[in-house]
């Protein structure tokens, strides 16, 4: 016959705020390091664009950050209302991407930012 067998567990609440500050702490830097990336993608684009007066390369920027539980992502883009034509061509414009080369083009540093922040945040809960 098997002897009963206890199994005591000592400190739960603290491991629950410890998680609990984890995950907003992960969350805050999950933003920042996405918005590092957005100014990666950004910079580049800014040297790629076609330019005739710097509206349109000024006009490059971070349009809009969306949070839910369980993503963080960024939209890099313009406002100017010819930036489509110079991104992708029309019937009088030859198409000269900037915005996708931009994001191609740096996917390493980008990824490597994330996981920079990451590792920052996950060394402070040793």
């Amino acid at each position: 016959m098997v002897e009963g067998l206890t199994i005591k567990v000592e400190g739960i609440k603290e491991l629950q705020t410890k998680f609990k500050a984890l995950d907003v702490s992960i969350q805050n830097v999950m933003s920042q390091a996405v918005s590092q990336g957005a100014a990666v993608v950004e910079r580049d684009a800014k040297q790629r664009v076609r330019v005739r007066t710097g509206r349109l390369r000024n006009s490059i920027r971070e349009m809009k950050q969306t949070k839910t539980a369980s993503r963080v992502e960024s939209q890099v883009g313009t406002d100017v209302e010819y930036g489509p034509a110079n991104e992708f061509g029309s019937a009088r414009l030859s198409a000269q991407p900037f915005l996708r080369p931009a994001i191609d083009n740096n996917e390493a540093e980008i990824v490597a930012a994330v996981e920079q922040a990451i590792v920052s945040v996950l060394g402070r809960y040793k």
